[in-house]
């Protein structure tokens, strides 16, 4: 069981499947900190930062002491100020790993990625990612997500049936497919609309050795920032990126991870 006192850190880490570790591989739980994963299925279908926070905090069940921190991977990061803004009270610690903010490239190339894997080349297609359509993301995004999922949605179902899937199996393939296609643009989309600066509280930034800077945040009350000596693949399962969150959480250090032991630096903030 967990001790009622342990610190509480809810987790952003987008499920499904891909090749970098993920932030339950740190371990947390085995070190006193009761961790809660906020992106769990039915994930939001809201296109704010605002409101994807609150219909993710709906569903948080009662917890025994205030959040101690907001975790979050990638894509994700922008969306750990929401949540933590909608929590109320005193601030709590914002842990980015690799953060990355949603841009107009990374929209239009997952987008014409999903395509490709129809077979579908995005040349000469009615593309609903051409030029105006950045505009609709940043003054209408509910719109967008509407075009380039009913857009998708068509395509697919044009390349089953020329794929020779009977209309069952159409139906089927392409309500899967379009589904998650949603699920994550609208993930994408609310952290493209989400509220990163101004934040008053700490935030700790972890990168991988060859991350790009992403400039979130770096307005915050008080910052680290510590470029660990991994890859992307291996930073939420590092030795240095638990010893670092434990560190910023004031839990103890793991005896390889003190200070001066050469292979965990300390947080220094700013």
């Amino acid at each position: 069981m967990h001790r009622t006192d342990a610190p509480v850190v809810l987790t952003l880490d987008y499920p499904g499947f891909r090749k970098e570790a993920r932030i339950d591989e740190l371990g947390l739980d085995r070190h006193g900190v009761r961790v809660h994963e906020l992106l769990r299925a039915p994930l939001p279908r809201a296109v704010s930062g605002a409101a994807y926070a609150a219909r993710l905090l709906a569903g948080l069940p009662p917890q025994p002491g205030p959040v101690a921190a907001i975790a979050a991977y990638c894509a994700s990061a922008p969306l750990a100020f929401e949540v933590a803004a909608a929590l109320g009270g005193p601030p709590p610690l914002i842990v980015l790993f690799d953060p990355e903010a949603t841009t107009w490239d990374t929209v239009t190339a997952d987008y014409r990625a999903r395509l490709a894997g129809l077979g579908i080349p995005p040349d000469g297609q009615a593309d609903p990612v051409g030029d105006r359509a950045a505009t609709t993301l940043a003054d209408d995004p509910q719109r967008f997500v509407d075009a380039l999922t009913g857009e998708l949605a068509r395509l697919a179902r044009a390349a089953l049936r020329e794929a020779g899937a009977d209309e069952a199996e159409v139906t089927a393939s392409a309500t899967h497919l379009v589904g998650a296609y949603t699920d994550w643009l609208c993930h994408l989309v609310a952290a493209r609309h989400a509220r990163t600066s101004g934040w008053p509280g700490e935030v700790l930034c972890l990168t991988s050795a060859d991350a790009v800077p992403s400039g979130i945040a770096r307005d915050a009350g008080r910052r680290a920032e510590l470029r660990l000596p991994c890859d992307r693949f291996e930073l939420l399962r590092s030795e240095e990126a638990r010893a670092a969150v434990l560190d910023a959480l004031g839990l103890p250090r793991e005896p390889y991870a003190q200070e001066g032991s050469g292979r965990c630096p300390s947080v220094s903030w700013s």
